[in-house]
């Protein structure tokens, strides 16, 4: 990619990007796309007919969670209350277990419905075919060689024509609705539509075609809600008044829904999603926990790897293809957000793996260069389970396979990566002048969102600047507040390079819109940093010394 040229009008600045990422109109592909769609919807209203006893099994992440929340809202729609199931962590572990088959069986469930789980797994399907459980699929992970023998499997990857990039659970869930619906619109869709919206962006599925449309609906859905659970959460969370856009939901309300599993049990978010009231209050004190928590585990983590908290590019060099730390100590809730961190700062794929009675469940991390469930496939001799994403995995194993896990793993990294491509980086979308930094570019840049894996917040270089009133914030200092050309700007967790930037500086930066009191100014997000016209300074200073890639 070629840098705009500095001084560029704005709104030719939003157009070329909106081309780029080829962020067209999409509509939404009809339920029907699905094979087994007709199959499905009429064992569910037969069922709702008969009065049958349906269970919904969900996953404890947000994903989950909220899809779950929608086939609830179907199905109390119709005058029912299912039985929902959410795995709990620890007592439970990921994904339909033998255990849970047998307890839906004995509560006389014939028909179980999952949601954002259940294509891998094809025992337990088989083992509730034989109690007599209809089983219907909904679900959007890597398909792994042998799918379930279920009575209807409703996947983006089985339908032929489905258009890319694939939906998220809840999307999935969302026109599973659709189709038991039969209609454009229903009693309260709109909030079925937040809901699908909220879960499409935890997953970090791609936001183009379809998600991009969904999420667009969701939103707006979202923000224009004045009444019941999601309007009181939203309300809970919202910043002086101002619409929630994708990155509010992602980086405020979707943690807390994830907090209830990560923490304690996922059924406190479900009961805050559809019940409201005291399970709210519930997730904002998990949430604070969770944060507590992972602070303390991503030091131990730095410690464990032989790497400072704020490691700089030297030290980086010579690290092995996957990064691993194990602890007996580590959360399984938190191992996820571990690693996610350790891959940000490193750009390395990571692994975290928590060890409890000699055995580990392992949370994984990627980049665009590995696809991490693949990797998994290659080594499933040794794992009891595993499952995920190109770029976010989990599986167990027994404590004793965990060095031939790691060397294997590690190898398989290698091999399918160069060094290049374990460099955290930054690609930079266009070259600013600062005075192109105004409020009305900032409030351009709103024809782009939202914001999301697949097209991500744009990224811009401002060339040699300085940096006026830099003062540390926050807690301990974490963070640089400054102004560039009397612009305000924030650098979060950049508070340590305070004392280091009394020189011309390269930033890579967002944009963004500081409101306070009704008043309305540009804001500069500055993500990293480095000296300018220094030839030889080709990495920043940044904590996560990511490299500003311009090509």
């Amino acid at each position: 990619m070629v840098p705009q040229k500095a001084g560029t009008a704005p709104n030719a600045i939003v157009a070329r990007l909106l081309i780029e990422r080829s962020l067209k109109g999409c509509n939404f592909p009809s339920p029907q796309i699905f094979p087994d769609m007709p199959r499905a919807v009429a064992r569910v209203l037969h069922a709702v007919k008969k009065r049958e006893a349906i269970c919904i099994f969900g996953d404890y992440d947000c994903d989950g969670i909220t899809a779950t929340a929608l086939l609830v809202r179907f199905l109390r729609r119709r005058g029912m209350e299912p039985i929902v199931r959410l795995p709990h962590r620890i007592h439970d572990g990921y994904g339909l277990s033998d255990a849970i088959v047998e307890e839906c069986a004995a509560r006389g469930v014939t028909l179980l419905l999952t949601v954002d789980t259940g294509i891998t797994a094809v025992a337990q399907i088989a083992a509730a075919a034989a109690r007599g459980i209809d089983v219907i699929i909904t679900d959007h992970h890597h398909l792994q060689a042998e799918v379930p023998k279920a009575l209807a499997l409703i996947h983006p990857a089985l339908a032929a024509h489905h258009p890319l990039p694939h939906p998220s659970g809840a999307g999935v869930a969302l026109q599973f609705v659709r189709a038991l619906e039969s209609t454009g619109t229903w009693n309260d869709h709109e909030t079925d539509e937040a809901l699908a919206a909220i879960g499409t962006i935890a997953d970090l599925v791609e936001l183009k075609g379809m998600n991009r449309v969904l999420v667009q609906q969701g939103l707006a859905a979202l923000n224009s809600l004045t009444a019941g659970p999601l309007a009181q959460f939203v309300a809970s969370v919202r910043r002086h008044g101002s619409p929630l856009t994708s990155t509010d939901v992602a980086f405020r309300l979707s943690p807390r829904i994830n907090a209830a599993g990560r923490m304690q049990d996922p059924l406190i978010a479900l009961t805050a999603l559809l019940e409201g009231g005291e399970s709210l209050k519930q997730l904002e004190q998990l949430n604070m926990h969770r944060q507590d928590a992972t602070g303390g585990f991503v030091a131990r983590a730095w410690q464990l790897l032989g790497l400072s908290s704020q490691p700089r590019a030297e030290e980086l060099r010579g690290l092995p293809a996957l990064l691993t730390v194990a602890g007996t100590d580590f959360s399984e809730g938190l191992i996820g957000l571990m690693a996610g961190r350790l891959t940000e700062v490193t750009g390395h794929p990571s692994m975290v793996v928590a060890i409890r009675n000699r055995q580990c469940t392992a949370s994984l991390r990627s980049t665009r260069a590995y696809h991490v469930t693949q990797g998994l496939e290659k080594i499933a001799d040794l794992l009891s389970t595993f499952g995920g994403h190109a770029q976010a995995a989990g599986c167990t194993f027994n404590e004793e396979h965990l060095p031939e896990v790691v060397r294997r793993l590690t190898d398989d990294v290698a091999a399918h990566t160069i060094n290049e491509d374990l460099l955290p980086t930054l690609t930079v979308d266009a070259l600013l002048n600062v005075r192109d930094v105004t409020l009305s570019l900032c409030e351009q840049m709103k024809h782009l969102e939202p914001f999301g894996q697949g097209n991500p917040e744009p990224l811009f270089l401002l060339h040699n600047v300085s940096l006026e009133n830099s003062r540390r914030v926050g807690k301990e200092g974490a963070h640089l507040q400054t102004r560039i050309a009397g612009t305000k700007a924030i650098g979060w967790r950049l508070g340590h390079l305070c004392e280091h930037i009394d020189r011309p500086l390269d930033v890579v930066c967002k944009l963004g819109i500081d409101t306070w009191n009704d008043r309305h100014a540009p804001q500069i997000i500055i993500e990293d940093l480095r000296i300018a016209n220094d030839s030889h300074n080709e990495s920043s200073m940044n904590a996560p010394a990511k490299t500003a890639d311009y090509a």
